[in-house]
């Protein structure tokens, strides 16, 4: 039998089960149950009312007691069988009269009426609209409960998600203070290492001092008094005493240098680079070089940094330049686009460097020519790169042999 439906069943329509083995009862308790606007299924015989049960949910089911096959009453004793099934209501129609027999036997299988043929249409609707309007209110309940219960579980989750906010928040406030604990006690630890660093220097600086300077002064006594009677050799490894104790004495002025640039506070402002190193070039102009430079310093050039920190960058940079340079020449100051970004430089055109020790460059102590050729401690450009490091920017060189050499240098 196909399953014939109500057109158009309203969203809050039941469905009723009809099931009888004759067309005819189909189309009657069709006509008798329209009124009510519910969904009606028909059903032929017992096994298509089940397989209908297994498919979707029912209201109610009107079934005729006796049918050829599964009857009503096998029907009924499997649809209690099953759980999902069990506490659907059952209504029996027969034409078999009021057979207490019957009557019993359908209680028993779990029938909540007995209609013997012919009934009142009336009173059928009415039993029908009851349990409808029962299964209507449960499902309603059904629909109340799962509500209930969802908003339940959100105000459930709402607390849990409080609390474990609640832990994160704590759990971050005692690694903040943990931190916290941590960096004043690292931040101690470095003002107590900086202390001694700096008591180191100046017991390196004082310690040290007082001899070169009696070496020095002992050895240019004696090139001055007792010259005459001094061989050559003998007024040579004076000089040379004397050169060395200076350079020593220099060294160590570098190197107090090289560590004090690393603890000095910064302090930037708005600098004019220009000014900056026409002012250095001024400086370099009145030294006794082997031969005479020819100076250009791009005009406008402004940068944010530390004022102090880059005339010592310059002082390096323009000085290296001209030691490096021992036939004259251009020496410029400028900026330049490098790579995409905007570069501070510094060109001579000196003796250059292979590009294979550029990394070494930048080292403290080390030189790339011999120190009886070019003066020096190795140190300048080591401040130079601490310098640049310090204002967060890059610094890096290019050179060719014979061709002179290209500082870049940008301040973050």
């Amino acid at each position: 039998m196909i399953e014939t439906e109500v057109e158009t069943p309203s969203e809050s329509s039941a469905s009723i089960l009809l099931v009888d083995d004759r067309r005819e009862n189909l189309i009657a308790l069709r006509a008798i149950l329209e009124p009510l606007g519910e969904r009606l299924v028909e059903a032929n015989s017992g096994m298509e009312a089940l397989r209908h049960l297994l498919r979707e949910e029912f209201a109610l089911i009107l079934m005729d007691a006796e049918m050829p096959g599964i009857n009503g009453f096998e029907t009924a004793a499997l649809i209690q069988e099953r759980e999902r099934t069990r506490h659907v209501p059952i209504i029996f129609v027969t034409a078999h009269g009021r057979d207490e027999r019957l009557a019993f036997r359908s209680y028993s299988v779990g029938a909540v009426d007995y209609l013997p043929k012919p009934f009142d249409p009336d009173i059928l609707r009415s039993k029908v609209r009851v349990f409808v309007d029962l299964y209507k209110k449960n499902e309603q309940l059904k629909h109340q409960a799962a509500l209930i219960h969802e908003a339940e579980l959100r105000e459930a989750e709402r607390r849990q998600s409080e609390m474990q906010e609640a832990l994160e928040r704590e759990h971050m406030r005692r690694l903040t203070e943990e931190l916290e604990r941590r960096v004043e006690e690292r931040t101690a630890e470095l003002k107590a290492a900086n202390a001694e660093m700096e008591a180191f220097c100046y017991s390196v600086s004082h310690d040290l001092r007082a001899p070169l300077r009696a070496i020095m002064a002992s050895s240019m006594m004696m090139l001055e008094e007792v010259n005459d009677r001094l061989h050559e050799d003998e007024r040579e490894l004076l000089r040379r005493q004397s050169s060395a104790a200076k350079r020593l004495g220099q060294l160590i002025d570098d190197l107090l240098h090289l560590s004090r640039l690393g603890r000095r506070a910064m302090q930037r402002r708005e600098v004019d680079l220009s000014e900056l190193a026409e002012n250095v070039v001024d400086d370099l102009r009145h030294r006794p070089w082997p031969a005479p430079f020819e100076f250009h310093v791009e005009p406008g050039l402004r940068a944010y940094a530390d004022p102090g920190l880059l005339r010592i960058l310059f002082d390096n940079l323009l000085e290296n330049a001209c030691k490096y340079s021992p036939d004259g020449g251009r020496i410029e100051v400028g900026r330049a686009e490098k790579d995409g970004e905007s570069a501070f430089f510094v060109r001579d055109s000196g003796i250059g460097f292979d590009m294979k020790y550029v990394e070494k460059i930048f080292l403290p102590f080390e030189r790339l020519v011999p120190e009886e050729e070019y003066e020096g401690t190795g140190i300048g450009l080591a401040n130079v790169q601490r310098i640049v490091q310090r204002h967060g920017g890059n610094l890096w060189a290019e050179s060719e042999m014979g061709k002179g050499t290209v500082f870049y240098f940008t301040l973050g």
